[in-house]
């Protein structure tokens, strides 16, 4: 597997969320995960606040190893928002259903408030 470091206006990234009935116009970094040659997964973040990127996309396209390849996104675009030296990220959720939220609470992500999940990064100093 392959991740592609791109933007939103990538036509893989496009039509990728149109196929799951979604337009993103806002992040500023995304990230398409390859299996020969063919996008299995996307997940992109844009600014939340000074402090924080805030993930807005998280799609994967296989139940099959849905939670390693939905591991490496987030792992991924955790390293990246270090790189652009933010504090924290956060990712939001539209209900307290979501099948998301194990894997987020999985890799240390904390409810802020009803729907808003944060990690805080830690710090090497």
């Amino acid at each position: 597997m392959e991740i592609i470091v791109t933007d939103e206006r990538d036509e893989r990234f496009v039509e990728f969320c149109k196929s799951f009935g979604c337009e993103v116009n806002d992040p500023q970094v995304v990230l398409l995960l390859n299996n020969y040659k063919k996008t299995v997964g996307c997940a992109s973040f844009k600014v939340y606040d000074s402090e924080s990127a805030e993930i807005v996309t998280l799609f994967l396209n296989s139940y099959d190893d849905r939670d390693k390849i939905a591991y490496k996104l987030i792992r991924q675009l955790e390293k990246i928002a270090m790189d652009y030296e933010f504090k924290s990220i956060v990712v939001s959720f539209d209900s307290k259903e979501d099948i998301l939220i194990d894997i987020f609470e999985k890799l240390d992500y904390r409810f802020v408030d009803e729907l808003l999940m944060k990690k805080e990064f830690k710090s090497l100093i």
